[in-house]
């Protein structure tokens, strides 16, 4: 509910603050006291358009808090305060906005800046206000919708549909990403295939670039590699002068005997042993070398071939041949998943069939439980209006057969005939004023159970009432108030007894400037207030009148 709306430096008020009430709540005034200014100031904080000139004189700013007590917020306020971002401060919401006196406007939700569409997006949830502004959630469409699925108690069906046909769209998408542009698709899988190929052909093995480069480099220095090794093993082994290994042995056995005349030699030994066994590989290897490393020119040529190979490859698919490779894997892969793409296909248009039988008939369903409801919809405002002295209006439910959509099969929009002998016309097409405010009143008293929309308010809703229409007029709102936040603003005592909180706008002048103030009455002001009411004076009868009112209580 909306508890505290605070005004500041806008229009004809220079700071008022207002704490609603729960129920019923009524402002009453003079005519251009400034009701309809608290209105159009608390339409700001819902995303109303904003406009300088709306700047009290000689203020740099006008400023409008509006503070919203939401204790368990229904599904799509909820999903709304997901969407912004936004979250509960105790399950307190405040909406501000701020109009500078050069034009410019800003926009606040729970303390934070917001683009005005998120005021707009949250207020269409929070708040319904009917009359002459153009926050009223029930002249659109879809929210009309939703609300006939409400009074029909089909919320569940509504919601199987909506499964049912993302389901379905899920399987479309699927199937339109197989299907379309089937011919570059064609191309591409015959370049994949080609590419894969390519790099089949060469048969590369990891770590073969690093073999053969170490073996290019080998081969141009052949024959000295094959002198010098040669040189080196001949003078560890069959040097003419003495082998190196053949000293070592002598040094080993002269060490020995060493050994065995002191102990302290001993360890000599195994050096020795060891050094012998290193040089004994040491020149294994060389004379590996001296046979193995032999210059080829074809050999050279071959290896040069395949290294330039590879450096192709990596330059088109990859920067090493495990990333070439892997490219590879992932080519053949795309071509078997184009290959078993018509299996796919047939596989998804079944399911999609079946998807499609489903959700047409589940929203066959929901379209009967719809209309069954529309039937005594209309029956039930087409009274209600009556009630509230609009007799011979018509109102109607109006089914167009749609799409298939989320939300079904049909497409809803209320008309009305305000008057005998007019044609039914949306909701939208209708009057501003009283008129459209009765309207909304009517269809508030009958979607009372199914609107989730926590504060209505309702500006001019007297226009044209009184006697005993203004009773039945007050009495639904009484009645609306049991299930929602009811604000009105009237001139008519019957509306004004019936409420359960009551403020009082005036006009005055202070310092020779005029300024609105608001004052919340009870009690013998109360009276006084329902007395001018009542006949525009003050006097005993008006005053005895007043209390009659509201004694016995007026709800």
């Amino acid at each position: 509910m909306l508890e505290r709306l605070h005004i500041q430096n806008y229009a004809l008020i220079d700071e008022i603050e207002l704490e609603f009430g729960p129920g019923f709540n009524v402002l009453t005034g003079e005519t251009g006291a400034g009701k309809s200014i608290i209105v159009g100031a608390l339409n700001l904080v819902l995303g109303a358009r904003a406009s300088s000139e709306g700047v009290r004189d000689g203020a740099d700013r006008a400023r409008v808090d509006a503070v919203f007590r939401i204790e368990d917020p229904a599904r799509d306020l909820a999903a709304a305060l997901d969407a912004s971002g936004i979250l509960l401060d105790d399950g307190v919401l405040i909406l501000s906005r701020v109009i500078t006196a050069d034009g410019r406007s800003r926009a606040f939700a729970a303390g934070v800046p917001v683009p005005l569409t998120v005021l707009g997006a949250l207020g269409d949830e929070l708040v319904d206000l009917h009359g002459q502004h153009e926050h009223q959630s029930l002249l659109k469409p879809s929210r009309q919708l939703n609300l006939l699925d409400g009074f029909a108690g089909a919320e569940s069906n509504v919601i199987t549909v909506a499964e049912a046909v993302s389901a379905l769209r899920g399987a479309e998408r699927e199937l339109a990403v197989l299907e379309v542009d089937d011919r570059e698709r064609a191309r591409r899988i015959e370049f994949l295939q080609h590419e894969a190929e390519e790099i089949e052909k060469a048969a590369l093995e990891p770590g073969e670039e690093e073999e053969r480069r170490e073996r290019r480099d080998l081969l141009p220095h052949a024959e000295r590699i094959f002198e010098l090794s040669s040189q080196a093993y001949a003078s560890l082994y069959e040097h003419e002068e003495g082998a190196v290994v053949d000293a070592l042995a002598a040094a080993i056995g002269n060490v020995e005997e060493l050994a065995r005349i002191n102990s302290r030699f001993a360890p000599f030994v195994e050096r020795l042993a060891d050094a012998r066994e290193k040089i004994e590989e040491v020149a294994a290897e060389l004379r590996e070398f001296t046979t193995e490393v032999d210059f080829d020119a074809e050999e050279l040529e071959g290896i040069n071939a395949r290294l330039t190979l590879i450096s192709a490859l990596k330059r088109k698919y990859g920067a090493s041949i495990d990333a070439v490779l892997d490219y590879c894997r992932r080519a053949r892969a795309e071509v078997a998943a184009f290959e078993q793409r018509d299996e796919r296909i047939a596989q998804l248009q079944r399911q999609r069939d079946a998807l499609l039988e489903k959700a047409r008939d589940l929203a066959g369903v929901l379209s009967v439980l719809r209309k069954k409801a529309a039937c005594t919809l209309d029956k039930q405002i087409a009274a209600a209006l009556a009630e509230l002295g609009m007799k011979g209006g018509r109102f109607e439910t109006r089914f167009e057969h749609g799409e298939l959509s989320p939300t079904g099969i049909d497409r809803v929009e209320f008309l009305l005939a305000a008057n005998p002998g007019e044609a039914l016309k949306p909701l939208r097409q209708v009057a501003s004023g009283g008129e459209i405010s009765r309207v909304m009143l009517a269809l508030k008293s009958v979607f009372a159970n199914a609107d989730t929309i926590p504060t209505l308010i309702f500006d001019e809703i007297d226009a044209g009432v009184g006697g005993a229409v203004a009773k039945k007029v007050a009495a639904k709102l009484g009645e609306l108030a049991d299930s929602h936040q009811t604000i009105c603003i009237s001139h008519l005592p019957q509306i004004a007894a019936a409420a359960e909180t009551h403020f009082h706008v005036a006009k005055m002048i202070q310092k020779k400037r005029t300024v609105t103030s608001v004052a919340r009455i009870a009690d013998e002001e109360r009276v006084r207030e329902l007395a001018r009411l009542l006949d525009g004076s003050v006097s005993e009868v008006s005053l005895e009148h007043a209390r009659s009112l509201l004694s016995p209580p007026a709800r």
